[in-house]
């Protein structure tokens, strides 16, 4: 007996019996861990902290039981679909993923204000955000092309030799917005009119005001003679005048900056290999 336990093909039936078992084992263990869900105590807290935020009072007892149904359906069905494969090539799961990943590698604490120096240095290098563009007030005759068709230069031009300041608003055609416009800057027109009309509102010179009537200019509605009543120049505040918004700026600047970077560094961890399209 003992010669024969000296044998090596003893020696290996025993060694993979041992293994086979070792394996069958950890097979089983495995399994009975993929068809466990445990809830923690955390878990719940989590449910019961999401469930406050979104309805804004705290969980009853029917609640929590309704939420830790939910998660170990959520558990179940996630194995279940995780083990059939079914999420491994899904778009909606990736970005899903991508997302959540996303957020916890980002900051969502925004960075403390910046020293002095710091501040206006940024505010120096960014002061073209924070300035007050240019605006005009203006009025304006409407003339529809659909209503004068051919005779549509014809009849500006007769409206402009006889216009009376006291009779202007009686001139023209009617028009569904206002006749005059108070202090709008150039996005403002463009949204009102269209992008040609604010060009040359804004490229209209101001000599003169409130005497001459320019144009016709284009707009998305027809041709007018416009007159510019009051212009006001760009102008570029002191940070004394608009620190709150600049704190904000520089904070937001920053914190994108660093959950950038935080992206940057992640991505760096991977080598990233690009075939080439088959021909």
């Amino acid at each position: 007996m003992k010669q024969f336990f000296r044998e090596p093909l003893v020696h290996f039936i025993i060694l993979g019996g041992l293994l086979f078992a070792g394996h069958s084992l950890w097979q089983r263990h495995v399994s009975k861990a993929d068809y466990t869900i445990i809830v923690s105590p955390d878990e719940m807290q989590r449910q019961a902290t999401i469930f406050a935020g979104e309805n804004r009072r705290q969980p009853t007892d029917e609640d929590l039981q309704a939420l830790l149904f939910a998660y170990v359906e959520e558990q179940a069905l996630m194995r279940e679909a995780s083990r059939m494969g079914l999420g491994s090539d899904d778009t909606i799961i990736r970005r899903r993923l991508a997302q959540k990943m996303r957020f916890m590698i980002e900051d969502v604490d925004a960075p403390q204000e910046p020293d002095e120096p710091v501040l206006e240095a940024w505010f120096e290098a960014n002061i073209n955000k924070f300035a007050v563009p240019e605006k005009r007030s203006f009025s304006h005759i409407y003339f529809s092309p659909e209503k004068h068709g051919k005779n549509l230069d014809i009849n500006i031009k007769k409206v402009r030799d006889i216009i009376d300041d006291a009779e202007w608003k009686t001139l023209g055609d009617p028009f569904m917005l206002e006749r005059s416009f108070t202090k709008l800057s150039t996005i403002d027109v463009s949204r009102l009119f269209g992008a040609d009309f604010a060009v040359g509102v804004f490229n209209a010179p101001t000599e003169d005001l409130e005497s001459v009537w320019q144009g016709p200019i284009d707009s998305a509605f027809g041709r007018h003679l416009v007159r510019i009543n009051l212009s006001v120049p760009k102008s570029v505040p002191e940070l004394s005048e608009v620190r709150p918004a600049v704190i904000r700026a520089w904070q937001d600047e920053t914190q994108r900056d660093a959950n950038g970077k935080r992206l940057k560094d992640l991505i760096q961890k991977y080598k990233v290999v690009v075939e080439d399209a088959k021909e």
